[in-house]
């Protein structure tokens, strides 16, 4: 039997091409399955398609519950070379005039001259305190410590400090002269409070290092090339410090970078531009639904191919609410009722976006310009009652939470999926033990012609041998 390579060989019957046949026939059963889980696998990625849009609707709308989108303010300075502004989402409108008279700076010391980089110093330990009262003898407001370790040389120094992630950068210049090495001591932050003194537990090292802002003379040579200071200006005549050049909620919501001296005027005005985006936005995000709906439910007469969700009711009853949900009024937050419409945002009367959304930019414009608050009230809600944008995403949540419409349906497609693949693995296992029992049948059936043909052969020889014989 298993000398036999290919059924059908020994008793010259096509037994191979039947069998091949029959195992065509049989595979059917999974064509089947399979063009159903392919179905049904179309319809899970539909699905997921809609989600997403969907969730980028409700991010969309979620930005239009939000109070502080439709207060939102920019601010424009006058001379730019002075400083900057930027505002953030409790930033009031207002005007004013800024005079930058210093600005924050870092402090920085360069020791005495060095011969050679590379020799001995010595070991130990150097702390720097900080504080802005310390050239007075005040109390430091913070104390870092620094363990130099086994290379004691100026660059061994050097790499200690900057290892130690004190708030000090240490670096070492060549000035050209015939003792060229200097260590410089920069502090990482601007401002008076991070004035330092320095000193070192060994005297070699206190002797290139050690600094005392109280001490008109250093003894160590240690020499302040720039002078701690804060940034100073005012604001409207009134006097501000700041510890460094960025300047925060000097003005209500507003931070300054301040980066030269001088004068500027600066105003914070609403930001009309934000709000518009943020309208456009949403029309856009709902569009996108839709858009991704058309396509999913699309019927190509001429091709007779139809779209993943084509005649999908769950689809069809998720697009019908979102329409009921824009057409509802809202509050104005006065007492009175007002519409999507009355914001600038229409739906389409082209046959070809039917159902769209649009922009009105004269409407829109009106409405900020006119009635800011009612807006405000419509997308995010008032006197306890939710406007536009909640009502969406408590409804797109909805959609998702456990039971939801589109949580059902995928759940019921991924339980379908799962059953087909139980299914198919069964139904391949049929059909393995089916061929197996015709394959083993069919070779029986080889053989059994084979050894009849074989016998067939013999008796026609011995017949044959005997007719001679009895010729003879």
């Amino acid at each position: 039997m298993s000398g036999i390579s290919s059924i059908g060989i020994g008793s010259n019957l096509q037994l191979q091409d039947l069998l091949d046949k029959i195992q065509t026939n049989e595979n059917t059963a999974l064509d089947q399955i399979n063009t159903q889980a392919s179905s049904y696998q179309s319809q899970l990625s539909g699905y997921g398609t809609i989600k997403s849009v969907l969730d980028a609707y409700s991010a969309a709308a979620k930005t239009l519950a939000t109070a502080s989108t439709f207060g939102a303010v920019k601010a424009s300075v006058g001379n730019s070379s002075v400083l900057s502004a930027t505002t953030g989402t409790n930033a009031v409108a207002g005007s004013y005039s800024i005079n930058v008279t210093s600005l924050a700076q870092a402090q920085s010391l360069v020791s005495k001259q060095v011969a050679d980089q590379t020799a001995a110093v010595g070991g130990g330990t150097i702390t720097i305190d900080f504080g802005a009262d310390l050239a007075t003898g005040g109390t430091p407001t913070s104390t870092k410590t620094v363990t130099i370790g086994s290379d004691t040389s100026l660059q061994g120094i050097r790499d200690s400090i900057n290892k130690a992630g004190i708030g000090v950068t240490a670096s070492i210049i060549n000035d050209g002269s015939g003792t060229p090495y200097r260590l410089v001591l920069t502090s990482d932050k601007t401002g008076t409070q991070s004035q330092m003194r320095v000193s070192a537990d060994n005297s070699a090292v206190n002797d290139i290092v050690g600094f005392d802002p109280a001490l008109a003379t250093q003894p160590s040579g240690m020499q302040e090339k720039v002078k701690a200071a804060d940034a100073a200006l005012t604001i409207n005549g009134i006097d501000i410090t700041s510890q460094s050049n960025t300047v925060a909620e000097a003005a209500q919501g507003v931070t300054l970078t301040l980066t030269a001296t001088g004068t500027t005027s600066m105003s914070v005005t609403r930001d009309d531009a934000s709000i518009k985006n943020a309208v456009q936005g949403f029309v856009t995000a709902y569009n996108n639904v839709l858009s991704a709906a058309k396509t999913l439910t699309a019927f190509d007469t001429d091709a007779g191919t139809k779209g993943a969700l084509n005649g999908d009711s769950t689809l069809r009853n998720i697009l019908t609410q979102m329409r009921s949900v824009l057409t509802t009024p809202m509050s104005d937050g006065k007492g009175g009722m007002v519409t999507l419409s009355d914001m600038g945002v229409e739906f389409s009367l082209d046959s070809s976006n039917s159902g769209s959304l649009k922009v009105n930019d004269d409407k829109l414009t009106k409405a900020i310009a006119n009635n800011l608050g009612g807006m405000t009230a419509f997308f995010s809600g008032a006197n306890g009652a939710s406007g536009l944008g909640k009502t969406i995403t408590s409804y797109v949540d909805g959609l998702n939470a456990t039971g939801g419409a589109l949580s059902a349906a995928t759940d019921s497609l991924t339980t379908t999926l799962k059953d087909l693949e139980t299914k198919y693995s069964a139904t391949q296992d049929r059909i393995t033990a089916t061929m197996d029992r015709y394959r083993a049948q069919f070779t029986q059936l080889d053989l059994l012609v084979s050894q009849m043909n074989q016998t067939s052969s013999y008796l026609t020889q011995q017949f044959s041998a005997l007719t001679s014989s009895t010729k003879k």
